[in-house]
């Protein structure tokens, strides 16, 4: 049996609030999630964004943790891992965020 390490991963989430109808970039804060990363081999898998736009995802981190709106950035200090974050999409038991 494989046996699969734990990660603790920072995701950077950016908050923006609208002022006199302009759109205005907030501080961005941090949270800890943790979960377990998988790089993908093959290069071959595409996943679209919120934005609709294609990506290759290059690997998955798998997490107990609920999707956060507006999560940009994960960084992984174990793996020295530092990417932007593609999508974060839900399942029934975990949730998978595409990098």
């Amino acid at each position: 049996m494989v046996k699969r390490y734990s990660h603790t991963a920072i995701v950077t989430i950016q908050s923006c609030q609208l002022v006199k109808g302009e759109l205005v970039a907030g501080k961005p804060t941090e949270i800890e999630v943790t979960g377990q990363y998988y790089p993908s081999n093959s290069g071959q898998q595409l996943k679209r964004n919120v934005d609709g736009r294609e990506f290759i995802v290059h690997g998955e981190f798998s997490t107990k943790a609920r999707p956060v709106e507006n999560a940009k950035h994960i960084r992984i200090d174990s793996i020295a891992l530092d990417v932007d974050i593609i999508s974060w999409e839900p399942f029934q038991t975990h949730s998978v965020i595409y990098v």
